[in-house]
């Protein structure tokens, strides 16, 4: 068996692009900020959150067609593929041009049209990249996947340079956000797409591959909430912080998020073909949930004593935040990653209703908690830390009801 099919030359793979496309993506996230008044980073932030949640949406059409995916002696699975990938491009893109007709002059108050017209770009261009890397995943083609990875992150960082150089308005920001989805596919089914051609199979039909889709990209929805869409909710219901301190409490959100959660929710579809092949189900669970928490609890010790001192030095027109606030920051982004492991979990195991219910169980609670009477960092951090702990209680609950080996599909 090559590194192309071998479990473990494919965590080296995807490893490997995570670590290079995170590095990027946070090199983005990081530089932006001291370049641009706290006023337009809450703007530049706002939709970046925006579009991410799409994005974040949208992963749920990976998460099934990698689910689903298989490699097989031949293509017999790629015709229902290629339909469903290009129908479900055009529903999302539809779907989303028509929200932010609505919703687009009170989020994007400046250059209200191009930015609509950007985001609805960027949520056909991702649906195919979804699409394209849940078929990656399922055929195991992990240089594809690494590919996919790398070059989304890559030709963003340079889109963004350039469009800074041009002025950095916020439609070029906006383009620049949104037509690299579509250069990465177009990129990477050129290099890689004769292999899901000849080689794609798929478990169910269209109609069954429809229905599951729906229930991932309802937990994907959650997940967004948890993840890229943190600071748009924030913004909306936190408000009252005032603008200095939830600026400075995104922007270490973010920073910290970033290298914590983001590397679990790249490698979805890795965990989601490992857990499925593994023979002990629950127990390689637990060793990736264990290891995960015991990283946070040295990560939030170490945040608590260095991060106001960093967040000074690096940062010093943002306001200052005490080491308990980053301390509880870092523990809720190692919270809702333990959802990011539970999660590939239980669709590993066909346990879709326990998915979706644990991640939206965990986005309700925020928004509740976010739009209660308690003060603003209270309900913020209360928010952050009590949500993800609730979900991964559901998604404990449906991994106990799944055994090791072969498992059944939700009752």
């Amino acid at each position: 068996m090559t590194d192309q099919a071998r479990p473990g030359g494919g965590l080296r793979t995807v490893l490997v692009a995570t670590v290079l496309a995170g590095g990027i993506g946070y090199v983005i996230q990081a530089a932006i900020p001291p370049l641009l008044r706290q006023g337009d980073y809450l703007a530049f932030t706002t939709f970046w959150s925006a579009t991410y949640l799409i994005v974040s949406c949208l992963a749920g059409v990976q998460q099934e067609l990698t689910r689903a995916s298989r490699s097989g002696p031949d293509g017999s699975g790629y015709p229902t593929w290629r339909v469903f990938a290009v129908a479900a491009a055009i529903a999302a893109a539809a779907i989303v041009a028509a929200i932010f007709a609505v919703i687009g002059p009170r989020v994007f108050p400046s250059d209200t049209a191009p930015l609509v017209l950007a985001i609805t770009v960027a949520a056909f261009g991702y649906c195919l990249i979804a699409a394209v890397s849940g078929a990656l995943y399922g055929v195991q083609d992990w240089r594809g996947v690494g590919g996919m990875t790398v070059s989304d992150s890559l030709i963003r960082a340079v889109a963004l340079g350039l469009a800074v150089l041009m002025g950095g308005s916020a439609a070029l920001m906006g383009w620049a956000v949104a037509v690299p989805f579509l250069l990465a596919v177009l990129i990477i089914w050129a290099w890689r797409g004769r292999r899901i051609a000849a080689h794609l199979h798929l478990d169910v039909g269209m109609a069954q591959l429809f229905r599951n889709a729906s229930a991932t990209l309802v937990a994907s929805l959650a997940t967004g909430a948890l993840i890229s869409g943190l600071p748009l909710l924030l913004r909306a219901l936190a408000s009252d912080a005032g603008e200095g301190q939830l600026a400075s409490l995104i922007l270490v959100i973010s920073l910290t998020r970033a290298p914590l959660v983001v590397p679990l929710v790249a490698l979805q579809g890795y965990l989601l073909v490992h857990f499925r092949e593994s023979r002990h189900h629950a127990s390689t669970v637990l060793r990736w949930v264990g290891g995960l928490l015991v990283a946070v609890a040295a990560l939030s010790a170490l945040a608590a004593w260095l991060g106001p001192i960093i967040l000074h030095a690096v940062y010093p027109g943002f306001e200052p935040l005490s080491g308990t606030v980053f301390a509880a920051i870092v523990a809720s982004a190692g919270l809702t990653g333990v959802l990011c492991i539970t999660g590939p979990a239980l669709l590993a195991a066909s346990r879709h209703r326990w998915y979706v219910a644990g991640w939206l169980l965990s986005a309700l609670a925020t928004v509740g908690v976010l739009s209660s009477p308690a003060d603003a960092l209270t309900r913020i951090l209360l928010a952050l830390v009590a949500a993800p702990v609730l979900g991964a209680v559901v998604h404990a609950v449906g991994l106990a009801r799944t055994t090791s080996g072969p498992v059944q599909a939700d009752d």
